[in-house]
């Protein structure tokens, strides 16, 4: 199956969320998803209504990290 245009924006956009966290991870900090976002530039409309964008993100273990980017992924997953 080919990617289209669509996909590739929507693995990017999760690589680079993954990338702020594994990065929070090895420094031993926590963040939030509107830390993220903002830290990304992406656009306000896309996020602004999320209900969890104060809570702390908190990766403790490896464990933790390949959870959180289980999540990501299958959340800009694109089905078919």
């Amino acid at each position: 199956m080919a990617i289209n245009q669509f996909d590739k924006i929507a693995l990017e956009i999760a690589n680079s969320i993954l990338t702020v966290l594994e990065l929070c991870y090895t420094q031993g900090v926590t963040t939030t998803w509107r830390d993220i976002f903002l830290f990304l530039r992406f656009p306000e409309e896309t996020w602004k209504n999320d209900l969890d964008l104060d809570e702390k993100i908190i990766i403790g273990c490896e464990q933790d990290l390949v959870m959180m980017r289980e999540m990501i992924l299958s959340r800009f997953s694109v089905k078919h």
